[in-house]
């Protein structure tokens, strides 16, 4: 191993995670601490900024130990962190509020205020208005808690209260900023228009740099709680699902990448801001400087079959990712589920709200007979979360070009036969990772650059290995007809609905 590490913070919803990479970026160590959010009844959806703090120091020190006894010295921390959460804060960092978390869904009626001026927004922020975004946020906390606003100095995500803590600096990346609806995607500054459409002052807002530049250097106070010397350089990658799909190697026009989760996410690169006439398409700020990403989303992906599992197979089954039962079921149906066909349609959290872009309501299953077993609706799950996924490729190929294969990552796309589901749907080859870094190895690249160890993201993507190992699946022609039989038969259904 080199004398050279890099550590990658990559704080997600439900943890917060440190890998160390070395100079060839490969992963050496990891350190993970699990950190939920608190789920109310209400629609609130919040955090303790304590449990960040503790946390990141925590998971930073066992790093900083590690190293020390592997003989690495550390040049620099990266941090990448999820999208679209509040947190005002007063002019020393103190938490004036629990974090606002992107799935809260408080600001339903705010959004439902705004419905009207949602395409002004989407035009000129690449977002429509929903809950999800940040802008809606701070407005309900200047609406509905002034003693709070008035006390506000800025409005931080987590990852601009992680670089906060690190550096003493109130500094966010541009790719996080175009998560807000307060970002023009034309000027890459904080947009007068958006600002005054939501009633957020300019002064709360935090300073705007590039995505993988260095956003301050480590404290001596932080420096001391994580173990590391002072001075080390803080680079701000990016968003987390933009640093995933550069870890995943999203590096030209040519590529696509799928990510699954929650939801899912499939992404395609393009050099310019891109617009859809329906706004189903959203267009954000990428991990790689001066490039942009866009995005189309399904709200239910991996919740869709997680219902499926817990309602009809009682829950984790002891396999090794709780799925053993249901999963050999799905292989035991066959394509096309017998005739039976889902609409993953479950409402997710945000959507909805003044975007038409986006359905939401209630998941239906069409075409069930008596003679309809259980893994035949399992499968017609898998069928329909693939089939949301091949119509957002070929939404994101309108816009961006077309694409020879699609790389792929997250929970679903540990199944095989979910990945032989895909390929088959989306008429080309499925390129699955062997392993599951892609956040934190995004954010390792953009430091590495920074640092001057490669000279662009696709030399330090290749020096990492990635792409070594991975399993290719390609469409399979006995399914070709079946499977044009099942979307032709979703396009009759969608339109009915």
């Amino acid at each position: 191993m080199g004398t050279e590490g890099i550590i990658a913070i990559d704080a997600g919803t439900t943890s917060i995670r440190a890998v160390l990479f070395d100079r060839s970026g490969r992963a050496a160590s990891a350190a993970q601490e699990e950190n939920p959010p608190a789920y109310h009844g209400d629609g609130r959806v919040e955090q303790e900024a304590s449990t960040w703090a503790g946390a990141l120091f925590r998971i930073l020190g066992r790093i900083s130990r590690e190293a020390a006894a592997e003989g690495v010295g550390v040049s620099a921390i990266t941090v990448t962190a999820n999208r679209s959460c509040v947190l005002p804060v007063d002019s020393r960092g103190g938490a004036l509020h629990p974090v606002i978390m992107w799935q809260d869904t408080r600001t339903d009626g705010i959004c439902r205020e705004l419905a009207a001026q949602s395409r002004r927004v989407y035009e000129r922020s690449g977002l429509p208005v929903t809950s999800v975004f940040s802008a809606v946020k701070m407005a309900w906390l200047r609406r509905e808690r002034p003693e709070v606003w008035a006390r506000t100095a800025r409005m931080l995500g987590v990852q601009d209260y992680l670089i906060f803590l690190l550096t003493g600096l109130f500094v966010t990346n541009r790719s996080l900023a175009s998560r807000t609806n307060l970002l023009s995607l034309e000027t890459g500054d904080w947009d007068p228009e958006l600002l005054g459409i939501f009633g957020i002052e300019r002064r709360v807002l935090c300073d705007l740099v590039d995505p993988g530049r260095e956003a301050g250097a480590l404290t001596p106070e932080a420096a001391a709680a994580a173990e590391l010397p002072p001075g080390i350089p803080v680079v701000t990658a990016g968003g987390d699902q933009q640093c995933a799909a550069l870890g995943m190697g999203l590096l030209a026009a040519g590529d696509v990448v799928a990510n699954t989760g929650t939801g899912s996410y499939v992404i395609g690169l393009s050099d310019r801001p891109v617009r859809d006439p329906e706004m189903r398409l959203y267009c954000n700020i990428s991990a790689l400087p001066g490039r942009y990403v866009a995005e189309a989303a399904s709200p239910a992906a991996g919740v869709a079959y997680r219902w499926f599992r817990d309602r009809f197979y009682g829950g984790p089954d002891g396999s090794a990712d709780g799925f053993g039962a249901v999963n050999a079921e799905v292989e035991a149906s066959p394509p096309g589920a017998n005739g039976v066909v889902h609409l993953p349609r479950f409402k997710s959290m945000g959507a909805g709200v003044g975007n038409p872009g986006i359905s939401a309501g209630r998941a239906s299953f069409h075409g069930i007979g008596l003679s309809t077993s259980r893994g035949d609706l399992a499968r017609a799950v898998l069928e329909g979360v693939a089939a949301d996924m091949a119509d957002n490729l070929g939404l994101v190929e309108r816009w961006t070009g077309p694409k020879e294969a699609v790389r792929v990552a997250g929970g679903l796309t540990r199944f095989p036969e979910f990945d032989r589901i895909l390929a088959s749907l989306c008429g080309r080859p499925v390129v699955l990772a062997p392993e599951s870094e892609a956040t934190a190895r995004g954010a390792w690249i953009s430091a590495a650059v920074r640092r001057g160890l490669y000279p662009d993201a696709a030399a330090a993507y290749a020096a990492s290995g990635a792409g070594a190992g991975d399993r290719i699946f390609e469409p399979d022609p006995a399914r070709r007809d079946v499977y044009a039989r099942l979307r032709e038969e979703r396009a009759r259904l969608g339109s009915s609905d």
